[in-house]
């Protein structure tokens, strides 16, 4: 099939397809006319590529599957593995997102306070802009500039 009926198939765009190609991920055959030739192993391809990576896996980490699927012996162990590893890397990500949402949570909470209160909370949580206003001494400005506090 040529590269336009096989991105119908996989409903990947023509582009894709021929970075996939680039990246080595699917092979092709040049026929005489000049046309590239895919076969139905390239739709299979295409669509373990779409799979892995809506999975989250990288295209080095899908080269590596896709050689351990197509090679003669079982692919199980390295997919089992991969899996393992994507699997913690995601559960990883998950953990510091809902970190990162605590965070945000509680410092848009602070926004109703007075800034009083929001300085008070603000230190004892000691967040990052609480301990550098309290490790900094105040600076002198020059007279008569706008905001000058004189020593």
């Amino acid at each position: 099939m040529r590269i336009g009926e096989l991105a119908t198939r996989t409903g990947l765009s023509i582009s894709a397809i021929r970075y996939y190609q680039r990246r080595g991920l699917v092979p092709s055959r040049q026929v005489g006319s000049g046309w590239q030739r895919f076969g139905d192993e390239a739709v299979g391809r295409l669509i373990i590529i779409t799979l892995a990576k809506d999975c989250g896996f990288s295209l080095d980490e899908i080269s590596v599957l896709l050689d351990a699927l197509y090679a003669p012996a079982s692919p199980a162990a390295t997919w089992q593995a991969m899996g393992e590893a994507k699997l913690a890397e995601l559960d990883s990500q998950i953990a510091r997102l809902h970190q990162m949402r605590s965070l945000l949570t509680s410092a848009l909470d602070q926004c109703h306070l007075d800034p009083d209160r929001r300085q008070v909370i603000a230190t004892a949580l000691d967040w990052a802009g609480a301990s550098s206003q309290r490790a900094q001494p105040a600076r002198t400005r020059t007279a008569g500039a706008p905001g000058v506090r004189e020593k």
